[in-house]
Formats: C-alpha cells, structure tokens, sequence
C-alpha cells in the first residue's frame, strides 16, 4: 500500500506538474492563441507565487495557525494545474460527460492531498490550505476563461503529449522544496520578529 501512496504523490511532484503547466502554456499559445494562454498563466502563476510566499511565511516565523507549518505545494499545484485542466477539456464536452470529468480530477486531486498526509509529509490542516489555494487558482482561471471567450482547441495531442512527460518525469524529484526551507531559514534569521 505504501508503493501506492508513493505513486499518488508523486503525480503532484514538481518535476511532473511544472512541466505539464509549461506544455500546457505552450499549447494553447500555440492552438489557442494568447488569451487563453494567459489565463492559464495568470492562474497556475497565481498558484505557485501564493504558495511559495506561505511556505516563506510559515517557514520564516514558525507556525502562525496552529499546526501549520508548511502548506503542501503538492496539493497546491495539483489543485490548481489538474483542476484548471479539467475546466479547460469540460469546455469542449458535452454537458452530461462534464460532471464525469470534474468528478474524476476531483478525485485524483483529493487522493494526492491524502497521500501527503498518509506519507507523513504534511497533516491536514496543510494540506487544507493547498487545496484553497489551487481551488483559488482553479476558480481564477475558469473565470478568466470565460471572461475572455477564448476558444479551446482540440485537446487530443497536448493529452498525449502530458501523459507522455507525465510517464518520463513520474518518480522525479526536484529541489525545490529544499531550496524554499533554505530561504526560510535565511528569512528567519534575518527578520528580528520570525525568531
């Protein structure tokens, strides 16, 4: 059961959905044209500057909220990225197979947010606050969207080509996580209030 555990999370690692938001940013560039590329930029990059700058606080000035330590980025990005995909491909289904498709990434969502929790990286309260922020970001980028009127294309190619880097990058591990606490560290000792 732990394997399992261990495959969930990493389908929320850095290193499978920055890639897949950078494909998918490249995509719609390209397919969709710059509205729609920007609504997703404007959500996966609200996403990722707001959990960065919580990991920052939080761990600069030590738990402000109880047991919050550090808010779980993989939840974070996986809820923003998986989710904003899903309102993305639910534009061009019909309405009965919408549901099917927000059910569905609700539930890889969640699972990846209860992996954290079962591998003992992060505990609920964490957890919690990543799937605010990328059901923030999920609710930004749908509004956007619509807002702008943006076409979808066909989203057949850019599926394969996220399941392809999804199987080539799945198991990887970047240093960011690291490279937060080391800034936090850095902050704490030089903000006389975060000691």
């Amino acid at each position: 059961m732990h394997a399992l555990w261990v495959f969930v999370t990493d389908c929320g690692a850095s290193a499978v959905t920055l890639p897949l938001a950078l494909l998918t940013l490249i995509y719609l560039a390209a397919m969709a044209g710059r509205r729609a590329a920007l609504c997703w930029l404007l959500a996966v990059g609200a996403a990722a500057i707001a959990i960065g700058l919580l990991k920052l606080a939080f761990g600069a000035c030590g738990p402000m909220a109880g047991a919050i330590v550090s808010p779980s980025g993989h939840t974070a990005m996986s809820t923003a990225i998986y989710g904003s995909f899903a309102v993305l491909a639910s534009r061009r289904l019909w309405r009965h197979c919408r549901a099917a498709v927000h059910v569905a990434t609700a539930v890889a969502i969640a699972a990846i947010g209860v992996s954290r929790i079962v591998l003992h990286q992060h505990n609920l309260a964490e957890v919690a606050v990543g799937w605010a922020v990328g059901a923030g970001a999920t609710a930004l980028f749908a509004v956007a969207l619509r807002q702008t009127a943006a076409s979808v294309p066909p989203l057949r190619w850019l599926i394969i080509g996220g399941a392809a880097l999804t199987a080539l990058l799945h198991g990887t591990q970047w240093p960011i996580e690291p490279a937060v606490h080391g800034i936090a560290f850095a902050l704490r000792l030089a903000l006389p209030g975060c000691r």
